[in-house]
């Protein structure tokens, strides 16, 4: 199994990838063959050839408004990792895989991939998911500020925070309800015992 080995990575600054992802050519927007562009990125990102299993992974599993977006996902990745300074350095399969594979579907399920058109921080987020997955930091940055930034931009943990959230204040208002309607029972039993 080739995994690829990474050489130094000279990062460019994040407003430089921030405009590669929103520069992103059309062709990676629309209907593109996903499949032969993973692997093309993988092939010559890890240095190696790719297991059938992994591109399965990118044959659309249905004509659904989930599943499109999951592949718009992958596609948005598989042109920021197709900068030069990554492609120069390469990656370790294994962790571009877990990117396009479980990363990107997760971020899927709760963003359109529409939002890097619109908003500049779905692009870092893609950006910093990127860093994250070959172990890169931006000039000047340290890897504690880096994750520090992620945890500001990540949809997923956001929306983990929001749904824990709610479930708090649902158990919340259920006790207060609850202390609300013995306090009720009690004050009206101890009305017909006088």
């Amino acid at each position: 199994m080739t995994t690829g080995t990474a050489a130094p990575m000279n990062v460019p600054p994040l407003a430089v990838l921030l405009r590669h992802v929103a520069e992103m050519p059309a062709a990676f927007r629309g209907d593109a063959d996903v499949r032969a562009v993973v692997r093309d990125l993988m092939e010559t990102l890890c240095r190696g050839s790719i297991p059938e299993r992994t591109l399965a992974a990118f044959d659309a599993a249905g004509p659904t408004a989930a599943e499109t977006n999951r592949l718009r996902w992958v596609l948005a990745a598989c042109h920021l990792l197709w900068h030069p300074a990554f492609r120069a350095a390469g990656a370790s399969r294994e962790s571009v895989e877990r990117l396009l594979v479980q990363d990107l579907a997760t971020l899927a399920g709760i963003v359109s991939a529409d939002e890097l058109d619109r908003d500049e921080e779905r692009r870092e987020e893609l950006v910093r998911r990127a860093l994250r997955a070959l172990s890169a930091t931006l000039p000047g940055e340290s890897g504690n500020d880096g994750e520090d930034r992620f945890r500001q931009v990540d949809s997923v943990e956001r929306r983990r925070v929001l749904v824990a959230a709610a479930e708090r204040e649902r158990r919340a208002r259920e006790v207060r309800e609850a202390m609300a309607k013995k306090a009720a029972e009690e004050a009206a039993a101890k009305v017909s015992r006088e």
